[in-house]
């Protein structure tokens, strides 16, 4: 009796068409999957920087850090977000008012922001070339107890000089304490991407914004959503459309919202 050997060139080939076919079924689904899985981890890492942020606030009397230097004391500006040489779990001295209650806790970085991030090309900082390796994705309000009041007219600056203590904000479920965003700026919208942890909006929209990359439809990375953590510890998601959307959950003042 003749006994068969093996498959057939053919009957291989089939194999492997239909593996390819189910792959290229499965694999959209699969992204989608991941990136839900990275949006809930972004969020439960936000929800962390809520719960240190509050345990700053119990020892301070109610007073926010210096948003310039709440991470790095020096305000971490020329790209430290993405500089391993200047990581504070390698260089704690560098470390800000608030790092005390965030360190060995592995929780500054959304995965999704990485993978985002290093699909730029290498930036310029301060006159250096550093290698996109992200290292910190939030970050915190500008207006509690900032320095983004200096870009708000005069007119309306009476109040938000002062603005120090929690006890100040007049809706803390309104008023984000910490958000993501872009590491690029968004068309028509932001000219400014992240260079430091601190956000600074204005109503006009062209300054600091919430990130628009997760849950991008159609994965067009300028229409999506951010996380934000707010004053009063929750954490939701946030858009940066309309433009003063991200202005009107910065300014902790109430209404009237200033316009300019």
């Amino acid at each position: 009796m003749h006994k068969r050997k093996g498959f057939t060139l053919i009957e291989l080939l089939v194999v492997i068409a239909i593996i390819a076919l189910l792959m290229a079924i499965l694999m959209p689904a699969l992204q989608r999957a991941k990136k839900q899985v990275w949006g809930i981890l972004c969020r439960s890492k936000l929800n962390q920087y809520g719960l240190a942020g509050r345990m700053y606030l119990d020892d301070n009397e109610g007073s926010f850090p210096y948003s310039f230097t709440w991470l790095y004391k020096d305000g971490g500006t020329g790209c430290r977000w993405h500089d391993p040489s200047k990581n504070l779990d390698s260089n704690p001295e560098l470390g800000g008012a608030m790092w005390h209650y965030l360190k060995d806790k592995d929780i500054h970085l959304c995965q999704e922001f990485d993978v985002v991030a290093r699909m730029m090309s290498c930036p310029s900082c301060r006159g250096r070339t550093i290698p996109v390796e992200p290292q910190y994705s939030y970050e915190m309000n500008s207006y509690l107890n900032g320095d983004a009041w200096g870009a708000v007219p005069a007119q309306y600056r009476t109040n938000m000089e002062n603005v120090r203590k929690e006890s100040q904000v007049k809706n803390p479920a309104r008023v984000f304490f910490f958000s993501e965003e872009n590491p690029f700026a968004i068309s028509g919208l932001s000219g400014a991407a992240v260079n430091d942890n601190n956000l600074r909006s204005t109503p006009p929209g062209n300054t600091d914004c919430f990130a628009t990359y997760h849950r991008a439809p159609g994965g067009d990375l300028e229409k999506g959503y951010a996380n934000a953590s707010f004053v009063d510890g929750h954490v939701e998601e946030v858009s940066a459309h309309p433009r003063p959307n991200t202005f009107i959950l910065s300014w902790p003042s109430g209404p009237p919202i200033p316009e300019w």
